[in-house]
């Protein structure tokens, strides 16, 4: 079997580049033959999965959230549709969490060789791919304002500190969202559409709920608070994953619009990417199979 590694060096605390030789001796012991390729900057990522998957059976990304978010895209971009196999390197590892991959990198490519093919949905969000979320406001700053350096000596840390300076300068965001003939108006302090249980570590959704491929989408709005008593109350909703749908609305869509008087950035899966007055975001049924 072909295997085409493509594995980002600077994640997690460069454990993408430490751990390498477990990676490709255990593809190895299984008569594969790997090739292996480091990114160099961003976008690198998606350029290999396009150029180099059609000539190769499985490939493999090594790194975090942001680096499996080019290599699906280079797929997705290209049309080929190759089975992919990830192998977790992050700081947060949002993904890796609600699929319960294994964190280390030698029991996660055993796990990849031994593993079946399971058929997830991606999601696009105007002309671009995500994996797993999109996402705006409190906590999304958190995943591209901490530095590269404090996510490798603070870990998951970093995310977390970023995520309480949001909540000292809180700024909600005024728009329209429709789905399924559903609207619901903002001001939002936080929104998401994701397909996870896990978003930014701060944030969980019911596992009975997300269905990684049933074609729909899962969308977390959060008003701004008021006082402190609509602060404890969104924090409640949270933390005991019921939704009261005043303060903090949950629903699942195959699609949905999104109107803004003014654009503002978004995270695609932990990436920053700039938003504009009118957004269509749906998912992808089935677009990634997954090897797990």
């Amino acid at each position: 079997m072909q295997v085409l590694l493509i594995l980002n060096p600077a994640a997690g605390k460069k454990k993408a580049r430490t751990g390498l030789c477990d990676i490709v001796e255990g593809f190895c012991r299984a008569d594969c033959q790997v090739t292996v390729f480091t990114t160099l900057r961003a976008g690198h990522a998606a350029r290999l999965a396009a150029e180099y998957a059609p000539s190769h059976d499985l490939i493999v990304c090594c790194g975090g959230d942001g680096t499996l978010n080019e290599v699906v895209a280079g797929l997705l971009a290209s049309g080929c549709p190759k089975p992919l196999g990830y192998i977790p390197a992050g700081t947060t590892n949002d993904f890796a969490a609600s699929l319960r991959l294994p964190r280390n990198m030698a029991k996660a490519t055993e796990a990849i060789l031994k593993g079946a093919p399971h058929q997830l949905d991606a999601g696009i969000f105007n002309d671009r791919y995500f994996v797993y979320i999109a996402s705006f406001g409190a906590f999304t700053e958190a995943s591209y304002a901490a530095p590269q350096n404090a996510k490798n000596a603070f870990g998951h840390l970093a995310y977390v500190l970023e995520g309480l300076k949001d909540l000292t300068a809180i700024r909600p965001f005024p728009m329209t969202v429709e789905a399924d003939g559903r609207r619901y108006e903002g001001p939002f302090l936080f929104g998401s559409v994701s397909n996870t249980t896990s978003i930014g570590g701060m944030v969980k959704l019911p596992p009975a709920l997300v269905e990684m491929g049933d074609g729909r989408l899962e969308v977390l709005l959060i008003r701004p608070p008021q006082n402190a008593g609509e602060l404890t109350r969104i924090l409640q909703c949270l933390q005991k994953q019921a939704y009261d749908g005043e303060l903090v609305n949950l629903f699942q869509t195959a699609s949905l619009d999104v109107q803004c008087p003014e654009p503002f950035s978004w995270s695609l899966d932990g990436e920053r990417a700039e938003g504009g007055k009118q957004l269509h975001i749906r998912c992808l049924p089935h677009a990634v199979t997954l090897i797990k």
